[in-house]
């Protein structure tokens, strides 16, 4: 209530300034004071790259878990300012090409594990492969100026295990030689599934496109500290939906339209701490808008644990936008979203269905909208402990 007293008084005051004079500042400065008033007490909302003490047993038999395979050859990519060279199980590839900072093997073999260490101002690596294989980053610095990074050109599932204790860096380029039968998404590509893992860091820049893409799905295991930027497309993308299990995961993106997450399926969460901040403006193609969001999923976002912390800072732009249902039923959901409206309404919590929530701490403000905004039904689950549904902020725990 205090709020829109506060904002009553904002307004008459600013009828009184605009009676008598013509200078804008004086109500622009009442507009701050009111945004400033509705702000308070919130959690800000920025990286963490703190790394989370998590458990993540083995489920036998799931193709998600790298440990239900058996790597029989290892082979060694080592980069230098002098170029690269691969040593180890090379008997087992059909071919590899060394080109500079520029490796490309191809295999038929089954349980390959290829280990990336080193540095390369101007190298990749990619891979064609008939069967799933894993890729150990161990130490490793990888620029492209020309394309991706980490290229997978089979269709086969991608393990990305994270050396425990190492940095790795990819970075690409801000314009691609991509060839013409080839795809090349985002700095980290892979055609198929991609699966992270391990107890390292890795920090993804994206210049040209996304950030790390898969053509498939993608699932973030436990234990790593994943950190995401670009500058013109997409942070996560995948066609088939994101996992995030654990580990923590930053993500930041600059381009109008981008969206820090972003996938063609669903996104599920159960575990981890994902934080995400975009401050690109809406994006008008021909005549479709679109807006940046935290996450966007054309299918259903499901959070049952974990910790998602959402900021959105352009016109615009959205906390989460799904197309289907916002199930929320355990964990920490944060979300602010500051941008203006103009070709796109600003939502913290916008679903094409409807929103459930029947668990957790949630909290969501959005400065010039509304903050839930359901096609379908509002519901809110029995036995919460505070529960505040205002104009421009929302607030549940259980």
């Amino acid at each position: 209530m205090k709020h829109h007293l506060f904002l009553v008084a904002c307004l008459a005051a600013a009828s009184a300034l605009t009676s008598c004079t013509n200078d804008d500042s004086d109500l622009d400065s009442l507009v701050a004071d009111y945004d400033a008033a509705l702000m308070e007490g919130l959690t800000p909302i920025v990286w963490d790259a703190t790394p989370l003490s998590e458990s993540d047993p083995v489920t036998p038999g799931d193709n998600d878990f790298e440990e239900n395979t058996t790597w029989d050859y290892h082979v060694n990519i080592a980069f230098s300012a002098d170029g690269a060279t691969v040593t180890g199980d090379r008997s087992v590839l059909r071919q590899v090409t060394v080109e500079g900072g520029r490796v490309t093997v191809r295999s038929v073999a089954k349980g390959v594990e290829y280990t990336l260490s080193g540095t390369t101002d101007n190298g990749c690596f990619k891979v064609y492969s008939d069967s799933k294989f894993k890729i150990t980053l161990n130490g490793v610095s990888i620029h492209n100026p020309a394309g991706v990074a980490i290229n997978n050109q089979g269709g086969k599932s991608l393990y990305v295990a994270i050396a425990a204790g190492t940095e790795n860096r990819l970075s690409d380029g801000t314009e691609y030689a991509t060839p013409a039968t080839e795809d090349e998404k985002g700095t980290l590509f892979s055609e198929g599934q991609v699966i992270f893992s391990g107890n390292g860091t890795l920090t993804v820049d994206g210049s040209c496109k996304n950030g790390i893409c898969s053509d498939d799905y993608i699932v973030f295991r436990p234990g790593n500290v994943i950190n995401v930027t670009t500058a013109a497309g997409h942070g996560i993308k995948a066609n088939d939906g994101v996992t995030i299990r654990g580990g923590v995961l930053n993500v930041m993106t600059t381009a109008d339209g981008a969206k820090g997450i972003n996938s063609e399926a669903s996104v599920s969460v159960s575990g981890g701490r994902t934080t995400v901040i975009t401050s690109g403006n809406s994006l008008v193609e021909d005549t479709d808008t679109t807006s940046s969001a935290g996450i966007k999923c054309d299918s259903s976002f499901v959070q049952t644990a974990g910790a998602v912390l959402l900021k959105s800072t352009g016109e615009g732009g959205k906390g989460i936008n799904s197309d289907r249902h916002v199930t929320v039923s355990g964990g920490r959901l944060n979300v602010m979203v500051t941008g203006s409206k103009l070709l796109s309404s600003p939502k913290g919590i916008k679903a094409g269905a409807d929103i459930m929530l029947t668990g957790g701490e949630i909290s969501v403000f959005s400065a010039k909208s509304t903050p839930i905004d359901a096609a379908g039904s509002l519901v809110i689950g029995q036995g919460y402990m505070t529960y505040d549904n205002g104009s421009r902020r929302f607030t549940l725990s259980y």
